[in-house]
């Protein structure tokens, strides 16, 4: 899939200085071993990222509009700012479950929080790519930028625009440095349309879990991959073995598990 013209930015998607910049994927084996077998990527609806606030309105926002209907000089633009209040927040509310996410943390470092946040146990990994690379590999109506996070009790969105709710998160998480790729099921142009339908499932054993698994290039993707500090003799064999049947690179020894120098 061509990568998206470099002049072009979705408003709600800002871009990296450096798109050369390392993403990290923080992952257990489990799921390391389906990405490896399937070569595809498990990008999840929005409902099932954990959070129940995920594409929600802040507070901020909400109190907002409440200002600008008791600012209203008339009843008449009382009634148009709560038709069109009323009409972004059921919005909002509908596409939540239509956008598909899939989320990275941004450094040049490996991130010895990262495995607490994102891994259940030590038998784990870490997958490293670039914002570049990542990029030229998803088709190109899924949007991709930098998540901004804000105080979701009293500041509010920058823009009306509907992919705001999902770019945005409380600063509670701003230690997550996200970057978003964020597919839309309700585009509808015929082609994208096409592709979308291809690679949308529900997830085996889980009624209504919905993915989107568009195929990846594997050798293309990973950069490296890290071994969880704390993993087993016998469970590092299992990645070892599973990169080299799948061509992958090498597993790298996690920074936490080198030998301190004195």
């Amino acid at each position: 899939m061509k990568e998206k013209e470099e002049s072009y930015v979705h408003p709600a998607f800002p871009q990296p200085k450096d798109k050369t910049i390392s993403l990290w994927r923080y992952i257990d084996f489990d799921k390391f071993e389906w990405l490896v077998k399937h070569e595809r990527l498990f990008i999840p609806c929005a409902d099932r990222l954990g959070d129940p606030f995920e594409g929600t309105t802040p507070t901020g926002d909400i109190q907002w509009w409440l200002r600008k209907t008791k600012n209203a000089k008339s009843a008449e633009q009382k009634k148009i700012i709560k038709h069109n209040r009323n009409l972004i927040s059921h919005m909002a509310q509908r596409f939540r479950n239509h956008y598909y996410v899939s989320c990275w943390h941004i450094n040049e470092f490996e991130n010895y929080a990262m495995w607490k946040c994102y891994t259940k146990s030590a038998n784990a990994v870490a997958v490293k790519t670039t914002f570049k690379t990542l990029r030229g590999l998803l088709h190109s109506t899924v949007e991709m930028g930098l998540v901004r996070y804000i105080d979701y009790a009293t500041e509010r969105l920058p823009s009306m625009n509907l992919f705001e709710h999902i770019m945005h998160k409380d600063i509670y998480y701003r230690y997550e440095n996200e970057v978003r790729a964020v597919a839309a099921s309700f585009i509808v142009h015929g082609e994208w349309q096409t592709h979308f339908m291809q690679n949308h499932f529900e997830k085996e054993n889980c009624k209504d879990f919905m993915v989107y698994a568009p195929q990846i290039d594997l050798k293309e993707l990973i950069k490296a991959i890290i071994i969880h500090p704390e993993i087993t003799t016998e469970d590092e064999r299992n990645v070892v073995a599973l990169c080299t049947k799948g061509g992958l690179p090498e597993p790298l020894v996690s920074r936490r598990k080198q030998e301190p120098v004195f």
